[in-house]
């Protein structure tokens, strides 16, 4: 939205337009005649005085009609968002007299309007009643969406505030004072999680272009709306869209803090392929048998062979049947992936337990800080790629890994660089296990779909896999895929929580 300030001019009109360079509202001719008794100092004396300071015979007009300092405070809180002064002379004559008036953040000179509030209205009062909004509602990690910030000076007290992180597309380096990250464009910030997001004023249509446009970033929105502005009441009339609406009063305005109807669907998926003999699970996670459409035994438990599926193909691409299950058949806020035999633990054990197992508060609580769980990486003596091909006895793991990367080149050309990294490395991310947020999980899958089907059926095409009858070999797909996780993640700006990993033994 564009803003256009509404303010009440003392000075004249002609020299205020030839100056300016953005649209203004000139609502109303506002001039003040009286003065009150002072000496030259006064000005700089104890700030405390202001408000103990009483002006004599100060009187107001408005449009030539003299108005009390009452229905001048009425004015502002409705019809205009500032007193401007086109002459700081004497704007620094006025200052106390309507300091003494209790009018505060509402009268400021002509380039102060140019400069401090060309996009939207500002007072700092304001903005310290937001950062006390922040603090006592514990939000740590806000972002600044539309780099509020950097349109006014509050960013020099920056210790107002707890970490912000902002979208600004012209960075300046006194900045990176305030903002803990800055971010070019709302993309680069897409896998991110915060705890509100701090909104600019819009129109209804606008706002809600913008809930859409950072779905999945946070739960809570925190925005400006003028009294009697279009989202003012927009929000008075849809509050069903959200699940609730706090609002905090300010100058000519209010804070709305609004929290979105997010329902924590929580699932890890435990990929098994034979009986799991696990009688119980944490809350929150569920056996799935990859590769169900062609098992020979069936243990009764959930299936990665309805829907949408490619269960035929465990076989050779392991886990990732089941992956792309989660990916095509669930919408879970939070989905993540263990093995019947591995599991998240929070510190390493040689002793398997259920009840030593990632429970799923600690899963949702370490998303708050962190984008993606996964296992703890391990030190290998020599790199993957060397340890495969002495795992299958053979070559063709180098075969089918020159078919992966011409695929890569082809459909994600900018991971190239990341896969041969990872295939050359000594450490990699291992047994494809994940917890995430599902906006993470689908851009992975979509990633990873892209060129993984391609690459199965050039490899069945010139290669004899489908009749090897050593597993080593016939899962060679499966075991390059697995790597393909710790590809994505060097290229992805994610903040990583690595977890040990309990093993179950003898199973």
């Amino acid at each position: 939205m564009s803003y256009i300030p509404r303010i009440l001019l003392c000075g004249e009109l002609s020299s205020f337009s030839a100056a300016a360079d953005m649209a203004v509202e000139v609502v109303g001719k506002i001039s003040f005649t009286g003065s009150p008794e002072r000496d030259e100092n006064f000005l700089f004396t104890n700030p405390k005085d202001l408000l103990a300071f009483k002006p004599k015979e100060l009187h107001i007009f408005l449009n030539g009609e003299e108005i009390s300092a009452e229905e001048l405070r009425k004015i502002l809180d409705g019809t205009a968002d500032y007193i401007v002064f086109d002459d700081k002379s004497e704007f620094a004559v006025r200052h106390n007299d309507l300091s003494s008036l209790k009018i505060f953040d509402r009268f400021i000179p002509r380039e102060t309007l140019f400069h401090q509030a060309r996009k939207n209205f500002h007072s700092d009062r304001n903005f310290l009643i937001l950062s006390k909004i922040v603090r006592e509602k514990n939000f740590e990690r806000l972002l600044d969406v539309d780099g509020l910030f950097r349109e006014t000076d509050f960013f020099m007290l920056y210790e107002s505030f707890p970490k912000v992180e902002g979208v600004v597309e012209e960075r300046e380096p006194i900045l990176e004072n305030f903002y803990e990250k800055i971010y070019g464009s709302l993309d680069e910030c897409r896998f991110r999680f915060f705890d509100a997001l701090l909104l600019a004023e819009r129109t209804p249509e606008e706002f809600i272009d913008a809930v859409l446009a950072t779905d999945g970033l946070s739960e809570n929105i925190l925005t400006f709306a003028r009294k009697n502005s279009a989202l003012e009441k927009f929000l008075a009339t849809h509050k069903n869209i959200f699940e609730k609406i706090s609002v905090f009063s300010i100058i000519n305005g209010a804070w709305y803090l609004l929290e979105k109807r997010a329902e924590k669907n929580f699932c890890v998926y435990v990929v098994t392929h034979k009986d799991a003999k696990l009688d119980a699970l944490p809350d929150g996670y569920k056996i799935i048998h990859a590769g169900h459409a062609q098992a020979k035994e069936k243990f009764g438990y959930l299936g990665d062979d309805t829907g949408d599926h490619i269960s035929q193909l465990n076989l050779y691409l392991n886990e990732a049947t089941a992956i792309y299950w989660m990916w095509k058949n669930t919408s879970h806020s939070i989905v993540g992936l263990n093995h019947y035999r591995r599991f998240f633990t929070e510190t390493p054990t040689e002793n398997f337990s259920v009840e030593k197992i990632l429970p799923r508060a600690k899963a949702e609580e370490l998303l708050r800080d962190f984008d993606i769980i996964v296992a703890k990486n391990i030190l290998s003596r020599m790199p993957m790629t060397c340890l495969q091909i002495i795992l299958s006895g053979g070559d063709l793991e180098d075969f089918v890994s020159k078919i992966f990367e011409k695929h890569i080149a082809r459909k994600q050309p900018e991971y190239l660089d990341a896969f041969k990294l990872t295939a050359n490395s000594y450490t990699c991310f291992q047994y494809e296990m994940f917890i995430t947020r599902r906006k993470i999980f689908d851009a992975f899958c979509e990633w990873l779909f892209s060129f993984l089907l391609d690459v199965t059926e050039e490899v069945f095409a010139r290669t004899n896999i489908r009749q090897i009858d050593n597993p080593r070999k016939y899962r060679t797909i499966g075991i390059i895929c697995e790597r393909l996780m710790t590809v994505w993640l060097r290229k992805n700006r994610l903040r990583i929580k690595k977890l040990p990993v309990m093993f179950r033994e003898g199973i």
